[in-house]
């Protein structure tokens, strides 16, 4: 019974956390053809180029990925993360669109994105899951170094997706605002997890004090 009921709320979970991710990727980032982040970013470089379904190419690009990673992060990390990727493709192509998709300034679509997909992925994150794709490569960064924290090393694992849709499509612009996604997730994702209050203490040990 316990486990069926912690089962329940880890899929609660995923699911808002899946919602608020697929708000932020289908009614913001699409609509403002900035390059996003993660394999998402790869998905919308796809649906723009060929109107492949998004969360169907997530999946897709997903496979090689998550068997890559199978061994080093373990089952029951594999098994949510399946579960939720699947969970968070289906929302982004069947659910997303049922809402209104905002059509205004592009600056405040990139703040809405990067707010709404910190918020979904650290929701996911904090329940040992994941949505797949690039979330496995930073988990399995975050276990061979575990010092750095989820936020840096998303972003740095997403800059170069960001840099080349800017540059395959010719939209520099598009590429600040990809930028400010990235480094605006990344903020919102460490501060969720790690406390609005967090810091680093140094000690320091000399004879020159």
């Amino acid at each position: 019974m316990n486990k069926i009921k912690e089962l329940l709320v880890q899929m609660m979970w995923e699911l808002v956390g899946s919602i608020f991710v697929a708000i932020g990727i289908y009614n913001f980032a699409v609509q403002a053809k900035f390059p996003m982040t993660g394999f998402s970013g790869i998905s919308i470089i796809l649906y723009r180029l060929f109107n492949i379904p998004i969360g169907f190419s997530t999946i897709l690009l997903n496979v090689p990925v998550a068997i890559l990673c199978y061994k080093l992060l373990g089952k029951k990390f594999f098994v949510s993360s399946i579960r939720c990727m699947i969970i968070s493709s289906l929302i982004i192509d069947y659910v997303a669109p049922l809402f209104p998709v905002y059509q205004g300034d592009r600056l405040l679509a990139a703040l809405c994105t990067g707010v709404f997909g910190g918020i979904g992925y650290a929701m996911i994150y904090t329940r040992n899951s994941s949505t797949g794709g690039s979330d496995f490569i930073i988990m399995a960064v975050k276990a061979l170094r575990p010092h750095l924290s989820l936020g840096n090393i998303a972003f740095l694992s997403d800059v170069g997706i960001i840099l080349v849709g800017g540059i395959l499509f010719k939209d520099v612009d598009g590429m600040i605002y990809g930028m400010i996604v990235n480094l605006l997730f990344a903020v919102v994702v460490d501060k969720m997890i790690y406390g609005l209050n967090s810091g680093k203490v140094a000690f320091i040990v000399t004879k020159h004090g």
